[in-house]
C-alpha cells in the first residue's frame, strides 16, 4: 500500500498542511518541524511526485469564514484581520454570510467540508449547539471569534462582553445616572448580547438597581432599530437618563431618535454604545462607546487556527482581548 502524506504526518507528529508546506518548501515551518518531516519522509521512503505537489493531497490553503450579518462595521474590520494573518501563513480564505441562520450555517459548513478546507473561523453571534456538534462530528479545525463559546472543545478569541458591559453600567452609575434604558442585540443572539445582559445585571446588583424594572427593548444592529428602540424606551418611561446600546449603530440610531423627541445629548440623556466603529469618533456628538479591535480579534483567531492546524499546543483555548471604554461626548452627569 503506498504511503500517504497522512502517513507521514501522523509519523511526525505534525497536520498534514505542514507535511504540504514542506514539501512545498515553504519559509513558514519552523526549521526542527520540517526536520522532523523530512525525517518522517525519509523512513517512510515517502515518494514526492508533482501530482503531490498540485494537489496538495488533504491539505487545500484553504480557510472557511462562516459569518453573520457582514454588513458591520465591526465585523468587517474582524474578517480584514482574518484574512491578514490567513495571507501571512499562504491560505486563502472561502467565505460565506449566513445572516445568524441555522440552516444557512449547516449548509455553509457542508460545502466547506467539501473543498476540504484546513480550518474554520466562525463569526457569529448566535452559537447553536447543532453547529458546534456538526463542527466537530467533521473534525475541522475551528476557531469562534467575536464571542466566549462555553465549550471545552471549541477555542475561542474575544473580548470579556460581560466585563465590559459591566464597565459601562459603573460609568453610568458614577457619573449619577440611576434610569436606565438598555438596547440588547436580537434574542437569538445568545453570544454577544447574552453576555452583555450579563454585565449589566451585574452591575445593577452591585448598585442595588432592580433588573426587572428597567426597560429593555430589542434591536438588530441596525441604526434604525436603535432610533426605533429608543423612542420607545423614552416614551414610556421619560424619566430614563441614560441609555446603554449594545452596538454603535444601533447607539447612532439612538441619538437622532431621542434628538427627534426633543432631547438634546448629552445635558437631557447620556447615550454609550459598544465596538467603537471608526463612525463613532466622528458623529456630532461623538459616541461614548466600548473599544474593541476587531482586526487584532480577526487576526488573532487565525493565528490560534493557524498553530492548531500545524499540530502545535495553542495554549489555552479561550483567549480575551483587551477593550476600553472611550469617554466622548455622547456621556454626561444626569439632568438635575
Amino acid at each position: 500500500m503506498a504511503v500517504t502524506i497522512k502517513d507521514v504526518a501522523n509519523l511526525a507528529g505534525v497536520s498534514p498542511a505542514t507535511v504540504s508546506r514542506v514539501i512545498n518548501n515553504s519559509s513558514l515551518v519552523k526549521e526542527e518541524t520540517a526536520e522532523k518531516v523530512n525525517e518522517a519522509i525519509d523512513k517512510l521512503n515517502y515518494q514526492i511526485n508533482e501530482s503531490a505537489r498540485v494537489l496538495r493531497t488533504n491539505c487545500s490553503s484553504l480557510i472557511g469564514v462562516i459569518g453573520a450579518g457582514m454588513d458591520n462595521p465591526f465585523l468587517m474590520k474582524l474578517l480584514k484581520g482574518v484574512e491578514a494573518s490567513a495571507k501571512a501563513h499562504g491560505f486563502n480564505l472561502i467565505f460565506g454570510d449566513s445572516e445568524g441562520e441555522l440552516e444557512q450555517e449547516l449548509k455553509y459548513l457542508n460545502i466547506l467540508n467539501q473543498r476540504r478546507v484546513d480550518g474554520l473561523i466562525i463569526i457569529t453571534a448566535s452559537i447553536y449547539n447543532n453547529l458546534l456538534d456538526e463542527i466537530k462530528s467533521k473534525g475541522i479545525p475551528a476557531v469562534f471569534a467575536s464571542g466566549y463559546v462555553n465549550d471545552n472543545e471549541i477555542p475561542c478569541i474575544s473580548v470579556n462582553n460581560t466585563r465590559a458591559a459591566e464597565d459601562v453600567i459603573d460609568y453610568l452609575y458614577d457619573l449619577g445616572h440611576r434610569k436606565f434604558g438598555i438596547i440588547r442585540g436580537t434574542y437569538s443572539d445568545l453570544v454577544t448580547s447574552g453576555e452583555r445582559i450579563k454585565g449589566v445585571k451585574s452591575s445593577f446588583q452591585k448598585h442595588q438597581i432592580d433588573f426587572n424594572s428597567v426597560p429593555i427593548y430589542e434591536g438588530d444592529f441596525s441604526f434604525e432599530s436603535g432610533s426605533v428602540a429608543a423612542k420607545k424606551i423614552l416614551s414610556d418611561n421619560p424619566e430614563t437618563t441614560a441609555i446603554f446600546c449594545f452596538d454603535d449603530k444601533m447607539a447612532i440610531g439612538a441619538i437622532r431618535g431621542a434628538e427627534e423627541l426633543g432631547y438634546n445629548i448629552p445635558e437631557d440623556l447620556s447615550i454609550v454604545g459598544f465596538d467603537d466603529i471608526e463612525l463613532s469618533s466622528y458623529v456630532k456628538p461623538a459616541l461614548t462607546t466600548i473599544h474593541q479591535s476587531g482586526y487584532d480579534m480577526g487576526y488573532q483567531a487565525m493565528e490560534f487556527l493557524n498553530k492548531i492546524i500545524d499540530g502545535e499546543d495553542p495554549g489555552k483555548l479561550k483567549e480575551f482581548l483587551p477593550h476600553e471604554l472611550k469617554i466622548r461626548e455622547s456621556s454626561g452627569t444626569p439632568p438635575t
